[in-house]
């Protein structure tokens, strides 16, 4: 008899729980709950944030947490918009304007190094002129660079903004047919690339400048194939046609050459395909929406895309409607924020530490920062519901950093009255502060991590907002403290995470041109070294966790601007999660990603202190378990 190893490979576990992390397809029998079960792939569309504007023929670009959506046109048509969108995984918000209004143009690139190129400028009872523009995004603004040089619209593009692609599409300045010419951008230049094989102007591709795959094309604007063709960098070979046609309106792609996910498009559909290199299948998955892009705005990975916007099907209408997909063998939960309790005493600019339902506040400005006499001593803790008051530090002071649990704690450095920057050290056990060893770097808005007995202190800048950032690292042993190596970056206003030995840095903010930094360094106890960057930039707001499991919320993105952004950091990159209730910035908090808080700060430019507290449950995925049953 023939045994379930024998014909997968794998032996069939006993086990009394089930396992935090399997492969896909092992199978084991729960001794507790009776059962044989496993762990299965997820298929599934879910509802992303909606778009602020409801435009159709908008580019599009990026990946599933942060992506761009530039120009497009309203239900109304003229006048074609310049604004642009971007997306960080939960929300939209606004970006740079485009210099040239288009639509139907051709995206590609990251959030923070984009580019679109073509599009049509002018509409009157249908697209009367054209664009030869490229445009580079930087995540800020928009440059007008070198042309195309010749007038295009539809098409597929790819790559990146020193390696783009554009796959074919229909060039209306000298021909109203479609093209299957390919042309590949250095950053600088425009060069010719391979020609495809089948022409079609509503190409849609996936990939890299050197390996890309281009799938289905319009002939007409009525009619639809299923060619699927792949790009080694100088030519194109045909593959497995896809199982559907679809064309003018425009499918929308996402992933690599062997991993590739269409949706959306013209005849209507609400199905999804994906490529595994060889052969295209029907995903189990459907969208909820038929509509077309009437351009490139599909993004992200074949197994986490993301379909923002679009045209109705039929015709007529733009939606802001966003959906992602995800396929995989775990299931995300959503993040939420929830109200706390209010602190007593307003405050902005303080240390906090410690967890959800035992966190600590110490110290800060009350109720404005107006000199030295706003600088208050007082500490308050947290149990998870209400707020009550600790004890008091020995000076009060703002913009310091403080480290540890409820009940064993320090904070170090600031500002103290009459303004001056203090060295002071304290240290809380649980009902009273003492003096300990000064801090032998006297700044303010540093950052740190760890407990009371090990604890880690970097960053930070002087008194007064002159240009000087530290970037120096000192370890903390509970008496003393002792020289690290220095940051690679050196910042203020950033926040950390983790143990005296496993911690990542932040966010923050460099002074004399640097302004806000999205760059993110981990230290192992002997060295810094460069960790995936954050979405966007953010300064002065709250964080907690662990290297693997951390949140950093509220704070400023650029200057004036408040925010309630929150980013989540799972160990291998950043996602846009639930932003906090109440923008803010000067606030503080502690706990983990999966469990944090923040409270107090600056909800106004012009401003305004609050005493509420938020509580954070963080994104977490866990395992798509399967009973296996005889029906």
């Amino acid at each position: 008899m023939t045994t379930y190893k024998e014909l997968f490979g794998k032996a069939v576990k006993f086990l009394s729980s089930d396992p935090a992390n399997d492969a896909e397809g092992q199978v084991w029998y729960n001794s507790t709950s009776g059962t044989f079960k496993s762990v299965v792939v997820s298929n599934a569309w879910s509802a992303g944030g909606n778009l602020s504007n409801s435009f159709a023929g908008r580019a599009g670009f990026g990946t599933q947490s942060a992506t761009m959506m530039v120009s497009g046109y309203p239900p109304s048509v003229p006048p074609i918009s310049v604004a642009t969108e971007e997306y960080n995984g939960y929300s939209w918000t606004t970006g740079g304007n485009v210099n040239t209004a288009r639509a139907m143009g051709l995206g590609f690139g990251t959030q923070t190094a984009g580019v679109v190129v073509g599009g049509g400028t002018t509409f009157s009872a249908g697209f009367t002129t054209f664009t030869d523009a490229t445009e580079e995004y930087n995540g800020t603004a928009w440059t007008t660079v070198n042309p195309f040089g010749e007038n295009i619209w539809y098409g597929g593009t790819v790559g990146t903004q020193t390696a783009g692609l554009n796959v074919a599409g229909l060039f209306p300045s000298s021909s109203p047919t479609s093209q299957n010419t390919t042309k590949e951008y250095d950053g600088t230049n425009w060069t010719a690339g391979g020609n495809i094989n089948v022409t079609g102007q509503a190409r849609r591709g996936s990939g890299i400048q050197t390996v890309a795959l281009a799938a289905t094309k319009a002939p007409s604007p009525t009619g639809a194939t299923s060619v699927t063709e792949e790009y080694n960098g100088s030519a194109w070979t045909a593959s497995n046609p896809t199982n559907s046609s679809r064309g003018f309106r425009g499918i929308s792609s996402a992933g690599t050459q062997n991993s590739t996910l269409i949706f959306g498009g013209e005849p209507a559909t609400t199905e999804s395909e994906f490529y595994d290199g060889t052969t295209w299948t029907v995903s189990p998955a459907n969208n909820s929406t038929t509509k077309g892009s009437s351009s490139q705005i599909g993004g992200g990975t074949g197994t986490a895309a993301i379909f923002p916007g679009g045209e109705l099907i039929p015709p007529g209408a733009g939606t802001n409607i966003t959906e992602e997909y995800n396929s995989g063998i775990y299931i995300k939960s959503t993040s939420a924020w929830a109200s706390g309790g209010n602190m007593t005493n307003k405050r902005v600019f303080f240390a906090g530490s410690g967890t959800q339902d035992a966190g600590l506040v110490s110290g800060g400005l009350w109720p404005a920062p107006a000199g030295g006499a706003g600088r208050i001593d007082n500490t308050e803790e947290y149990n998870g519901s209400s707020w009550s008051s600790g004890g008091v530090l020995s000076v009060g002071r703002s913009q310091h950093t403080g480290f540890g649990t409820q009940t064993a704690a320090v904070v170090s450095t600031g500002v103290a009255p009459p303004g001056s920057v203090s060295n002071v050290t304290e240290e809380y056990n649980g009902t009273s502060w003492t003096t300990g060893n000064v801090n032998p770097l006297s700044l303010r808005d540093a950052s740190s991590s760890g407990i009371l007995t090990a604890g880690l202190f970097f960053a930070g800048t002087a008194a007064g907002g002159a240009p000087y950032m530290s970037s120096a690292t000192l370890e903390y042993d509970g008496t003393n403290w002792t020289s690290g190596v220095s940051l690679g970056t050196a910042r203020y206003g950033g926040g950390a995470a983790g143990t005296q030995t496993d911690t990542l840095g932040f966010g923050g903010y460099r002074s004399g041109g640097g302004g806000f930094q999205t760059n993110v360094e981990s230290y192992d106890g002997s060295s810094w070294t460069s960790s995936p960057s954050l979405i966007r930039p953010q300064f002065s707001g709250s964080s907690g966790g662990t290297v693997s499991s951390q949140a950093w919320f509220g704070g400023g993105k650029d200057s004036p601007s408040i925010t309630g952004f929150t980013q989540q950091y799972d160990g291998t990159g950043w996602v846009g999660v639930a932003p906090m209730s109440t923008a803010r910035v000067g606030s503080s908090g502690g706990g983990s990603s999966p469990a944090g808080f923040g409270a107090g700060g600056y909800t106004t430019t012009a401003p305004s202190v609050v005493v509420n507290t938020e509580e954070f449950t963080g994104e977490i995925s866990n395992l798509n378990y399967k009973t296996i049953t005889t029906s």
